[in-house]
């Protein structure tokens, strides 16, 4: 009977062992597919967040196009006033140094060049402002098409990965 009871008790000890050792085998395969699922979320996270950044170039880079556009339909304004003025105040000047009076039309001489010269200062500003303008512009394009190129890659990166945490999810389903 001692010999039945230990013989007993030692296959009972032997089932549970192996019980043991099979739910830890279970136990570590279930937190791989798991680290697994984690890991594929994290990718898609990280896609995510590239989609995000891709979207938000654009987004930069339409306000500073907008902005250029704004400025240089300012600036045609304001080129036509210089011009305007210009001609303007030239107009007057132009008839005095038609006069027969040289004192007058050398008075006009000395206007004209003051006025030239300050009409060249104007455009100069003017050219200045311009061309921040166009390269506001362009910098504004060059986003924009930075921003469509990496959200297309983004977007595939994140398909990818959303299709990874797909099967990493399934195959946990089937592991469980």
């Amino acid at each position: 009977m001692k010999k039945l009871l230990t013989s007993f008790l030692i296959l009972a000890a032997s089932i549970c062992l192996s019980n043991l050792n099979a739910n830890a085998q279970d136990d570590a395969k279930l937190k791989k597919l798991q680290d697994k699922v984690d890991a594929a979320q994290l990718k898609v996270d990280l896609a995510d967040a590239k989609v995000y950044s891709a979207d938000s170039l654009i987004q930069a880079g339409q306000v500073m196009i907008d902005e250029a556009s704004a400025e240089l339909k300012s600036l045609s304004a304001e080129q036509k006033e210089i011009e305007k003025a210009y001609f303007n105040e030239r107009k007057p000047l132009d008839k005095q140094m038609r006069s027969n009076d040289k004192e007058a039309v050398n008075e006009a001489k000395t206007e004209v060049k003051k006025l030239e010269a300050q009409y060249k200062l104007d455009t100069k500003a003017w050219n200045d402002k311009y061309k921040v303008a166009v390269k506001k512009y362009s910098t504004g394009e060059k986003m924009v098409e930075k921003g469509k190129t990496a959200l297309k890659k983004a977007k595939t990166t994140k398909k990818e990965a959303e299709k990874a945490l797909k099967d990493a999810e399934k195959a946990l389903e089937k592991g469980a």
